[in-house]
């Protein structure tokens, strides 16, 4: 007797295929343009800085225009840092940064339009050796600040066994506001490449080119892409990152150099040691 052929499970389960996971929702891009050539900057011109230091006195006149910073595409701020000095650091004489962000001015329009502060970066030697001590190794603290705000927000680099990480805190500006702390961990390429969190969840990331010196951020999370303190907290973190490699090295000398009896030769100017007075004090 032949046998049956099998007949075919009809009901057999169809096989499980996995539903493409959603792609991220990017609901803001920034990018920090440093650029490569001074050919950009020799376009402006000294006339074109000299309208931003008749404009606001944040424009020191060690500042020279280094780049942009774009957002959604749209070409939103110039970067100024004072250039000359911090390229002239040595081993024997180190040098701290100063950073700002401006407005831009249109080339057809007075002083009256753009060229507004929006906000500061400065690097602390001398709380970057204390950050060094706490943490056992070469660690870069940045002071952040943003007009109309009186609180200095510390960026500083902290410990991680494998890959690097730097945290700041958003403060209560509010009454219901409450301290939030922004963790940003370094991942493992080429590049200062950065996945930025808030407690367990992702919201933010950073893209670092270090060759191109672009950087590019994308915010997933809306609320923050629309919080403006947030949003340039970031921006002013993703121009560190143009500065970290170089800060982490001349920190690292300094560091080395005070392991026999913890003592430095770097002078901190006022500037430095105006970060640690005790503004109780500075009211009365």
């Amino acid at each position: 007797m032949a046998k049956k052929k099998s007949k075919k499970n009809a009901d057999k389960k169809e096989e499980k295929t996995e539903e493409p996971k959603p792609e991220k929702i990017t609901h803001k891009k920034i990018k920090v343009d440093f650029w490569r050539t001074s050919l950009h900057g020799e376009e402006l011109g000294l006339y074109q800085e000299m309208k931003y230091q008749a404009k606001t006195t944040y424009f020191s006149k060690s500042f020279e225009i280094e780049g942009v910073v774009e957002v959604d595409g749209e070409k939103k701020f110039i970067i100024a840092f004072n250039k000359d000095e911090w390229e002239s650091r040595t081993k024997e004489d180190p040098k701290t940064l100063v950073l700002r962000l401006f407005t831009i001015m249109e080339e057809d329009v007075g002083v009256g339009s753009g060229g507004n502060f929006k906000g500061s970066l400065e690097l602390s030697i001398a709380h970057s050796l204390v950050q060094s001590y706490e943490v056992r190794r070469p660690a870069a603290v940045f002071f952040m600040q943003l007009p109309r705000n009186v609180n200095f927000i510390r960026i500083v680099e902290g410990y991680r066994l494998i890959g690097t990480r730097w945290s700041y805190p958003l403060l209560p500006e509010k009454k219901d506001d409450k301290l939030q702390m922004v963790e940003c961990r370094g991942t493992i390429g080429m590049g200062e490449n950065f996945n930025v969190y808030m407690g367990k969840k992702k919201i933010a990331r950073i893209d670092g080119q270090r060759v191109q010196k672009e950087f590019e951020i994308e915010i997933y999370d809306e609320f923050y892409a629309n919080d403006k303190e947030f949003v340039r907290y970031l921006m002013l973190f993703g121009c560190a990152c143009n500065f970290i490699k170089d800060t982490r090295k001349m920190i690292k000398r300094l560091y080395k150099g005070m392991e026999d009896d913890g003592t430095t030769e770097y002078r901190p100017p006022k500037r430095e040691m105006d970060l640690f007075k005790n503004p109780r004090l500075m009211r009365k």
